[in-house]
């Protein structure tokens, strides 16, 4: 099935508000073996979203989808638009509109009467019932296509969505696709491309692509056939070995809580530069109290040595950002915590405080299990939004091979 998405919005134009809508979209529509063929965005315009349906329906797609300019405001122009596009006149919903007022009642406000827009419903047209707003949503047929309108709050659209809209499609029995994903981290696309050409190159057959973010690379991959996705991601997984740190939907996070929780091990961090980024991520999964035993945001040189007890004379001699006050961290943050794991973060973050000879993105990571304590060296660039996520990350990550290794 070939669909096509149009997004309608004056706030998604300026860039004030990100396209979250089809985002989501997109993705659970890939999932159940439908093929997005375009996305367009256009302005709360009257002529200008006639204009952009009649292009997109000389793409002849299966179904459209559009969301946003359902609500009540002088603004939201989608509905008196779409009826025009659909050749439908509208008619007045009493039964909602007593609806609507009674919902406003219960909170106790008076309805305006610009909501009796959203009491509006199409002649010719199927009405899309709204669970959590007051919106609903209008299904046309039209061309031999399918018209599905959404509102465009994004908590409004999803539930429609998964409610009303995906099993509609389903119904159409069309063949679900099967899609893989496999996480990868600490390898740029460049190099990970080249270390998979031997089975790049083969007649796999799947469609394929390399999605790069700040924690790394996606390898994602799909076919009708389940059989092929599994051959694949098996090829895959031999060659990459632990560059891969989980599938799908996995974070990083994820698999250290569930390692740590199947090795029955704790972990206590310390950290400088990231400002508590590896204790939020941890603390974001379900079940980490188990293995999570807490942290110190360290950021000056007086809490270092007053709070985390790290020797004045290591920090006079070799610096804040140093292997030996790494070191001295992930140490005395394990033992203050008692935990099996003390994980340590220092460094310039940016973009100023740096130096020729410890210049801005150079991070110390130290990790420390009761035996021994080892400190790695990193460099990162400039940004320091980025560079935050990026050591948390790679923080996590050598967290998690050690706890593989355990």
């Amino acid at each position: 099935m070939n669909v096509v998405v149009l997004t309608i919005g004056n706030e998604i134009l300026t860039g004030n508000t990100k396209n979250s809508n089809f985002e989501w979209i997109g993705q659970h529509l890939t999932e159940i073996g439908c093929n997005v063929t375009s996305q367009w965005t256009v302005a709360d315009i009257h002529d200008s979203i006639i204009l952009s349906l009649t292009d997109l329906l000389h793409q002849k797609p299966d179904m459209f989808i559009v969301t946003g300019g359902l609500g009540p405001t002088e603004d939201d122009v989608t509905r008196k638009a779409l009826f025009q596009f659909v050749g439908t006149d509208a008619e007045f919903d009493e039964d909602y509109w007593k609806e609507l007022q009674a919902r406003f009642t219960k909170f106790g406000i008076n309805i305006p009467e610009s909501n009796r827009n959203q009491a509006l419903i199409p002649k010719k047209g199927d009405v899309i019932p709204n669970p959590v707003g007051s919106a609903r949503g209008y299904k046309f047929e039209i061309d031999g296509s399918i018209l599905i309108a959404l509102p465009g709050v994004p908590v409004e659209m999803e539930t429609m969505m998964t409610k009303s809209v995906i099993p509609l499609i389903k119904d159409m029995e069309i063949t679900p696709t099967t899609i893989k994903t496999i996480r990868t981290t600490g390898i740029p696309e460049s190099a990970l491309i080249e270390t998979l050409e031997p089975v790049l190159k083969k007649k796999h057959q799947c469609t394929l692509g390399f999605y790069p973010s700040i924690y790394g690379v996606d390898i994602r991959f799909s076919h009708q056939e389940p059989k092929l996705v599994l051959v694949l991601a098996s090829q895959l997984t031999g060659i990459l070995g632990d560059v891969i740190y989980g599938n799908d939907k996995e974070r990083m996070e994820d698999v250290v809580v569930h390692l740590a929780i199947e090795k029955s091990k704790t972990i206590a961090t310390a950290e400088s530069c990231t400002g508590g980024l590896i204790s939020h991520r941890l603390t974001e999964v379900p079940g980490s109290s188990s293995v999570y035993l807490g942290g110190m945001v360290v950021y000056s040189n007086d809490a270092k040595i007053n709070l985390l007890e790290v020797e004045n004379s290591i920090i006079q001699k070799h610096g804040a950002v140093s292997e030996e006050t790494a070191a001295a961290m992930a140490v005395n943050v394990r033992k203050i915590f008692g935990a099996d794991y003390g994980i340590s973060i220092t460094g310039i973050a940016g973009p100023t405080g740096g130096s020729p000879e410890k210049p801005v993105g150079l991070v110390y990571i130290g990790l420390a299990n009761g035996k021994d304590v080892v400190v790695n060296k990193f460099r990162f660039g400039k940004n320091r939004k980025r560079n935050k996520l990026r050591v948390s990350q790679a923080g996590l990550n050598w967290l998690r091979k050690s706890l593989i290794n355990d």
